[in-house]
């Protein structure tokens, strides 16, 4: 019988961290934030992008930092040389029937999503393969359907949204949530990363954020 093995050539790293905690006065702190209805009309966004610079948010931006360096010097092996810099962040909420477009995040090189509240019905993160991805077929001759879905084919990935759970990605990586299907509003926070610190041919360059 014919031996073969299949290469998973560049997979994207996607992290995710199940128990990242809150307090009451941190969740309350979000939860009375002013919100701008979004233009598309289906959610809320805070006024504030630099919400995690707040004091109130202090240690909760200390311990997402931490799982970020996780992510990017023991799973990713980036020398710790490199260092990168919480930049803006922000908080997300969907009423009942809300849910947010298919996007990604720019002037950034990482991002990611902490869900505050939640429940099963409240919709999950949806991760989407690029249009130009070519990996499998071009999109003018993809079949309809596969006979199997599988990390090949798949155009599509579904992260659950829960409670204390906290996704990192890279920023270029198209992402959308699932309708709020519940009767209770969905409370998350999003933040984005981006070097500042930069190892290049083993030097390490410094930017001046001044």
């Amino acid at each position: 019988m014919p031996q073969y093995e299949v290469h998973k050539l560049f997979p994207t790293p996607l992290f995710v961290y199940d128990d990242l905690t809150t307090t009451e006065e941190e969740r309350n702190f979000v939860y009375n934030q002013e919100w701008l209805r979004q233009n598309s009309d289906n959610g809320w966004m805070t006024n504030n992008y630099y919400l995690l610079n707040e004091p109130v948010l202090k240690t909760l931006k200390e311990k997402i930092e931490n799982i970020f360096d996780i992510y990017l010097h023991d799973i990713l092996k980036i020398p710790k040389e490199m260092k990168c810099r919480l930049t803006t962040s922000w908080a997300v909420k969907h009423n009942p029937g809300d849910w947010g477009v298919k996007h990604l995040h720019t002037n950034s090189v990482f991002s990611g999503v902490f869900y505050i509240k939640t429940n099963e019905d409240t919709g999950d993160i949806n991760f989407h393969r690029q249009t130009q991805d070519v990996s499998v077929l071009p999109l003018a001759v993809r079949p309809g359907r596969f006979d199997e879905v599988n990390e090949f084919n798949a155009h599509d990935y579904r992260v659950v949204a829960r409670n204390n759970k906290c996704i990192i990605f890279p920023s270029s990586l198209m992402h959308s949530a699932a309708p709020n299907k519940s009767d209770q509003d969905r409370y998350c926070i999003a933040f984005n990363f981006f070097p500042t610190e930069i190892d290049i041919r083993g030097e390490v360059y410094i930017q001046n954020d001044d």
